[in-house]
């Protein structure tokens, strides 16, 4: 699995509008992109501004198919105008362990 996440700050007013996006484009991967396993968005409590996104794809080329969608080119079109800045907080990486992995292992490990 390749994935990550990224922790955005909205500008201020601004963090419904960026939702709005988020969910249309997960909304298009959902329905459109068979190898986008995941494309999660967090808000924490004390941070009004702050939008957690965690992206999981079955692979690289996933992830490439994903960024090229409609979804993606209008998120990028429109980040300027809702976000003021962006942090990768785990960047794009492949995944070492995952519940969806299948590692062919059934046992628990042993002490």
């Amino acid at each position: 699995m390749y994935g990550g996440l990224i922790r955005f700050t909205c500008k201020p007013g601004k963090r419904s509008a960026f939702l709005d996006i988020v969910r249309w484009s997960a909304r298009l991967a959902r329905d459109g992109e068979p190898g986008t396993l995941r494309l999660d968005a967090y808000v924490v409590d004390g941070e009004p501004d702050v939008v957690y996104g965690y992206e999981a794809y079955v692979d690289q080329d996933a992830f490439q198919a994903h960024i090229t969608n409609p979804a993606v080119q209008r998120f990028g079109a429109v980040l300027d105008e809702l976000v003021e800045g962006w942090t990768m907080i785990v960047p794009f990486c492949d995944s070492v362990v995952s519940n969806v992995d299948d590692d062919g292992g059934d046992t628990a490990p042993q002490r």
